[in-house]
């Protein structure tokens, strides 16, 4: 269905847009969508010219009978980097004066680049932020954050160490990167345009996003992780491995995309920015990582503090950075963060076990024999 044709339906159409539906995240939060919101229809907008078939081949293996939701879906090719988020003056006032809900789940997911990076994103949220702020339809907007906007509270903040479920404010509780910053200038973009000009918005905070869930597909592998596969490679390569970094609350990414999609079924709020900590509400030791990749991978490695494994990496590397924030590592913190607003959304959520892990890392191929040790 064109986005540009009338709705001949009487019944109202709830409209959702979903700027990024590519990447890992997008289809399963296209699938929940149009499995939650009966009358809907979705418009995806993503800068990859194949987005539409990268989308639609993944709805497809997640529900068999997805074939009957594609006319309420449409997809558009544009920068939204750029005026009018790259789009022509009519898809861009139909955008703004017709949508429900906006949801923007376009980031760049690279931790290792400074915050500059992050600027054209940044400029893009204002420019979603206007259109809400200025439709006459008052859209949602639907922000997907992350723990890292706050991801050094529980070392800043000893007396209320769990992370709240309120818009990030502390700039020095961001991780010290410019993904953990540039998420935190974008929450307080938001807040402020609540407090300012009435948005009406909701923030999803994710964690590492873990693969499916043991009911979905396996077909659908799950992503090479950055951190955790440098972590892994390091480690190996070391022969020592960190305890007591942090806990596992990498939740599935079925799980989250259905707890992102409960949102569009509640009414918005005008009184506050809700804010939702979408983490594995039950988290998993991190030395399930380690028990998974010595038996499953090939693993080789010793148990080591984490100061001391630290002192075997160079300090100048993204790596040392990154997991310098835990101090003497986080295992014993668990949960570090609260979750009353997610747990609302969220389906019930199997813990993570051995098997899931396995299944999730074995599309990585690590080849961890090859890797020679310096001991």
């Amino acid at each position: 269905m064109s986005i540009y044709c009338q709705n001949q339906s009487p019944v109202r159409l709830h409209k959702i847009a979903v700027l990024g539906s590519t990447g890992f995240l997008g289809p399963y939060l296209v699938a929940a969508l149009l499995r939650m919101n009966d009358q809907s229809q979705i418009l995806c907008l993503n800068r990859c010219i194949d987005g539409e078939k990268r989308t639609v081949s993944v709805v497809k293996q997640l529900d068999p009978e997805s074939l009957q939701y594609q006319g309420r879906l449409s997809f558009f090719t544009t920068d939204i980097t750029k005026p009018l988020l790259g789009l022509d003056c009519v898809l861009y006032q139909i955008l703004a004066s017709e949508f429900d809900e906006i949801i923007f789940n376009a980031w760049s997911t690279s931790w290792s680049v400074p915050l500059e990076h992050f600027e054209p994103l940044l400029c893009a949220l204002r420019s979603v932020i206007h259109i809400c702020t200025t439709s006459p339809r008052k859209p949602r907007l639907i922000f997907i954050s992350s723990i890292s906007a706050l991801g050094n509270w529980s070392k800043l903040h000893p007396t209320q160490p769990l992370l709240p479920e309120k818009p990030a404010w502390d700039k020095a509780s961001a991780t010290r990167d410019g993904y953990g910053q540039s998420k935190q200038i974008a929450e307080q973009m938001i807040a402020q345009a609540h407090d300012e000009r009435q948005l009406r918005a909701a923030i999803v905070r994710a964690g590492l996003i873990g693969g499916p869930s043991s009911t979905q597909p396996r077909s659908l592998s799950w992503p090479i992780q950055g951190s955790v596969y440098v972590l892994i490679k390091t480690s190996q390569k070391m022969g020592r491995w960190p305890a007591q970094i942090n806990a596992l609350d990498w939740i599935p990414v079925d799980a989250l995309a259905e707890g992102i999609g409960g949102i569009t079924t509640r009414t918005p709020s005008d009184k506050e920015v809700l804010v939702y900590n979408m983490m594995h509400p039950k988290p998993a030791p991190s030395i399930l990582l380690y028990r998974t990749l010595k038996k499953n991978f090939g693993l080789i490695a010793e148990l080591a503090s984490l100061p001391e494994w630290l002192e075997n990496l160079n300090p100048k590397s993204k790596l040392h950075a990154f997991l310098d924030q835990a101090g003497m590592g986080r295992e014993q913190e668990g949960m570090v963060f609260h979750n009353q607003n997610a747990l609302s959304l969220l389906p019930n959520v199997e813990r993570i076990t051995e098997q899931q892990l396995a299944m999730w890392l074995d599309g990585w191929h690590l080849q961890l024999e090859k890797i020679k040790h310096k001991l």
